[in-house]
């Protein structure tokens, strides 16, 4: 094994483990902070109680790994064989929605709206599978948001000159620093004692943690927003509302309590209406009429409106024309899935430095907005070496780009954008008419 390749399965579980603060992963991770808490009382136990605790702790999380490794090696699979990058799936209507579903179901469980027992114990057959289940979840969670390590091994494994088993090493090493802060609680029951002690509030926890996931599937259901048509999403937001009283339903009127014909007729009765609700209509989501945007390029175009960052929407052709304009470029690849896409523009990009510097540099923004399939959009990315998002980058005169990473703050950004400004000042750029001598793309007044 290659200096090179240890050191990128070495970034990839350094990846794998900053991706559990990610606020992608978060939402799963405070239910399993949760659990972790409430197997402290085991420290009530005698000795040997103690001991078969802990063992089962152990069990749990070696099942828990299965389960983000299963999704690791499904996605090193789907990327070998449709060249799918990292977080695209998110790109799927159906995949989003779908996932927003599991999110309101979970924190309606934690909620206490119904009761899930499969995963509550440490051992056996339900806890085995109610583990792996967290594992998945965990690793679906993970794949929008991106992190340092992940961010360099990620392109590596992706890369065409990658053999096909070390694509299943690095992204299997990623999973297993996913996995690993969990495994260490459980295997080192020391680390276990800088927890709170367990009492009642860990009830009101629970319950906090509930929300946590609501907000989750809140954020998804905004990104799919961005991807279906307005009667669609609306239709899905009546879908959610049904899911959530039927899962009351269950809780109310299906417990343990209640006898056994009538825990089977509710359930039933709710699974026919939910999966007819779901298959008459979730199967034809509408997509999302395109933006038109008539303009390929404006020799007036303000970097700021309205006190925010004045987008112009990416295209092959607007960059090109103002490289021959002698303009820098800065061109933002984002989506609406993108949790650290969100987090670096509304704590870096939109700021009054950047702002200003954008203003006073004459660099112009542009968004690549990779919330849908977009081919040109993946071609543009991996001619950058880049598999995933977030990616920034300014474009030259010259043909040559300027790669930003893909932790960013006020400083860097103000700073690159500065170096553009000293190599191509706005003082040389040409006029749009001059520019376009070249070519055959239409100037088109700001409007």
């Amino acid at each position: 094994m290659s200096l090179e390749l240890l050191g990128i399965l070495a970034a990839a579980i350094g990846g794998g483990v900053i991706l559990n603060v990610m606020p992608c992963v978060l939402p799963v991770l405070t239910l399993k902070i949760h659990h972790i808490i409430a197997q402290a009382e085991g420290d009530s136990l005698d000795d040997a109680g103690r001991r078969a605790h802990w063992a089962a702790s152990r069990r749990e999380a070696l099942y828990y790994t299965v389960g983000v490794l299963l999704v690791f090696i499904a996605l090193a699979t789907l990327a070998l064989v449709f060249k799918l990058k990292w977080g695209q799936q998110f790109q799927q209507p159906h995949f989003t929605a779908g996932l927003a579903i599991l999110m309101v179901v979970m924190g309606l469980n934690a909620l206490g709206v119904f009761e899930i027992t499969v995963g509550m114990s440490g051992a056996g057959h339900s806890g085995a599978l109610g583990a792996i289940f967290n594992g998945v979840v965990a690793a679906i969670m993970s794949t929008p948001c991106s992190a340092p390590g992940v961010s360099l091994a990620v392109p590596y494994a992706l890369a065409d000159t990658t053999p096909g088993w070390q694509t299943f090493v690095v992204f299997s090493a990623i999973g297993l620093g996913l996995a690993l802060p969990f495994v260490l609680v459980a295997w080192f029951p020391r680390l276990a004692k800088v927890l709170p002690r367990p009492g009642a509030w860990m009830e009101t926890f629970k319950h906090l943690m509930g929300f946590t996931l609501l907000a989750a599937a809140l954020w998804l259901f905004g990104t799919l927003m961005h991807q279906v048509s307005a009667d669609s999403a609306f239709w899905f937001l009546g879908f959610l509302l049904l899911v959530a009283v039927g899962l009351w339903a269950v809780g109310r009127f299906a417990g343990l309590h209640h006898e056994p014909a009538q825990r089977w007729l509710v359930r039933l009765v709710v699974l026919v209406a939910v999966g007819s609700a779901g298959w008459a209509r979730g199967m034809r989501f509408e997509a999302r009429a395109a933006t038109v945007d008539g303009a390929t390029t404006s020799a007036t175009h303000s970097a700021v409106k309205d006190g925010r960052i004045n987008w112009m929407a990416f295209t092959p052709d607007r960059v090109e024309v103002h490289r021959r304009r002698k303009q820098p470029v800065f061109v933002d690849y984002t989506a609406e899935w993108c949790a650290n896409c969100k987090a670096n523009e509304r704590l870096v990009l939109e700021t009054d430095r950047v702002r200003s510097a954008l203003v006073s540099t004459g660099v112009l923004p542009m968004k690549a907005d990779w919330t849908n399939e977009d081919e040109l959009i993946g071609s543009w990315l991996e001619t950058l070496g880049r598999s995933e998002i977030p990616a920034y980058a300014i474009y030259f005169p010259d043909g040559s780009h300027d790669l930003l990473p893909v932790v960013i703050t006020p400083d860097m950004v103000v700073a690159r954008l500065e170096a553009a400004a000293a190599r191509y000042p706005e003082s040389g750029f040409l006029s749009l008419e001059d520019a376009c001598l070249a070519g055959s793309d239409p100037v088109v007044a700001s409007p």
